[in-house]
């Protein structure tokens, strides 16, 4: 293996002059060092950059026919080790080079799979347009969409890939297909949360919307207050209900409690939801005051990664709970107290209203099985510094998610739902969605990728060989 991944090296360094990145070049440093954690700082043979779909395709074509194992990155924002990087021997098929952006006359933005999303908005906004998309800057647009992709506003127009109308796909054997209601709708279904079992993205077509007017607060609260806080977020998920311009978000650090608090419409008044909220005693500050802008501002207003930790993450999902909310903090600062070698040990709750998975449900559904319930999901992550510390810190991780999953279990609250873009490698994500779409992803699998190479080759990920 570590002399085909060499060799194909050398056949793509000869393909695509510019293009290869090779351990004895001088940017090697800065290409193992893109992805968001050095977790994922592996040493690939070399990585291979594609400036269009064409070469993506001679790329694949050449990997496969070497036999080379490999891995596709975007954005590199996935903290799992191996979903966007490779250890040699192994080959890295960067798509940042893949970004350009048109609209057409009907309103469908097509983007190449290498874009992030900050750069998405900006285009857009200078069009009065915007999309459904991530609430990070830096986050970009490949592993976010093939995971379902969580927005500010999941009420209005659905999870992110809930606007996915096609996509260009370079298959296992170098052949581009077209994915979309009138082509390949199986791929395009599976491609909806389905991840990287089925080809490589290399552009999508997302419908857009209207500039949505949207007011914002975050403010930042007492964590010791966490009882009532929780009362609020699990009231405030009782509102969203009636209310789908309402967004929300609820972010416990090791010192404070962030809330945000969306709204899709400019209003005189702040939304009544809202008031328990800034009514708390626990509340120290706006980190971002009330303000009337776009989801583009809103995202420049979040746009904090903050230092190079170490990180890994997890999710689990459930009912509205504010004793469960509470019990999972409480659990959550027993963690803590035990593993002083974690530089945080914090999570979020996403709220999903019924409204935002109808919308998925509507739109000709997409792969991921969500029950139509009031929900949460669970974003769990811990940061630490020391590689020695990697053991602990997967200890600790698995704590907190299989210590909710055990209090949530206990009251039924537990839903199978697993959210690709949150979770561990170790999750069972596409299992989570049900037999009946494991059943069609795996047909879908087996028809565009009859050979196995996504599977067989591709390092890793959530991928249909994982399914236990």
């Amino acid at each position: 293996m570590a002399e085909s991944a060499a060799a194909i090296c050398d056949v793509l360094t000869a393909q695509l002059p510019g293009a290869v990145t090779t351990q004895n070049s001088s940017d090697y440093k800065a290409a193992q060092e893109q992805p968001w954690s050095p977790t994922c700082w592996l040493p690939a043979a070399c990585y291979v950059r594609p400036k269009n779909t064409a070469e993506v395709a001679l790329v694949v074509k050449s990997i496969t026919q070497a036999g080379s194992k490999f891995a596709v990155r975007g954005g590199g924002h996935n903290a799992n080790p191996g979903v966007n990087g490779v250890s040699s021997p192994g080959v890295v098929i960067d798509l940042r080079n893949l970004t350009s952006m048109s609209v057409g006359e009907d309103g469908v933005l097509h983007v190449g799979s290498g874009a992030k999303w900050g750069e998405i908005y900006t285009y857009l906004e200078k069009k009065n347009l915007t999309a459904i998309g991530g609430r990070n800057n830096d986050v970009g647009i490949g592993g976010y969409m093939l995971g379902g992709g969580m927005p500010a506003f999941p009420n209005l127009h659905g999870l992110a890939v809930d606007s996915l109308k096609s996509a260009e796909v370079v298959l296992a054997d170098s052949s581009v297909v077209t994915a979309s209601s009138k082509e390949n709708p199986d791929l395009l279904r599976a491609l909806k949360g389905g991840g990287t079992n089925f080809g490589i993205v290399t552009r999508y077509d997302i419908q857009t919307y209207p500039l949505i007017q949207t007011q914002y607060t975050v403010n930042i609260y007492n964590t010791a207050d966490y009882d009532n806080i929780h009362n609020a977020t699990a009231n405030l998920q009782k509102a969203m209900e009636e209310d789908p311009k309402i967004g929300a978000f609820v972010n416990v650090q090791a010192t404070f409690v962030a809330v945000g608090l969306l709204y899709a419409e400019w209003t005189a008044e702040r939304p009544k939801a809202f008031d328990e909220f800034f009514n708390l005693g626990s509340l120290l500050q706006a980190a971002v005051p009330t303000t009337n802008g776009t989801i583009k501002s809103l995202v420049d207003s979040l746009d904090l990664l903050g230092e190079n930790y170490r990180r890994a993450h997890a999710t689990t999902s459930s009912t509205v709970s504010k004793q469960l909310y509470v019990q999972v903090h409480e659990l959550r600062n027993e963690l803590r107290g035990a593993h002083p070698k974690m530089a945080n040990l914090s999570y979020t709750i996403q709220p999903l209203s019924t409204t935002a998975i109808q919308i998925g449900q509507d739109r000709g559904t997409n792969t991921m099985g969500i029950q139509n319930v009031p929900q949460s999901v669970w974003a769990f992550l811990v940061e630490w510094n020391d590689a020695a510390d990697d053991a602990e810190a997967e200890q600790v991780l698995n704590e907190l998610t299989e210590g909710m999953k055990s209090l949530a279990s206990a009251d039924g609250l537990l839903l199978d739902f697993i959210f690709m873009n949150d979770a561990s490698a170790k999750q069972q994500v596409l299992a989570s969605y049900g037999p009946d779409n494991v059943k069609q992803l795996r047909d879908t699998a087996a028809k565009y990728d009859p050979q196995g190479v996504f599977q067989e080759l591709q390092n890793d990920g959530f991928l249909l060989r994982n399914i236990a």
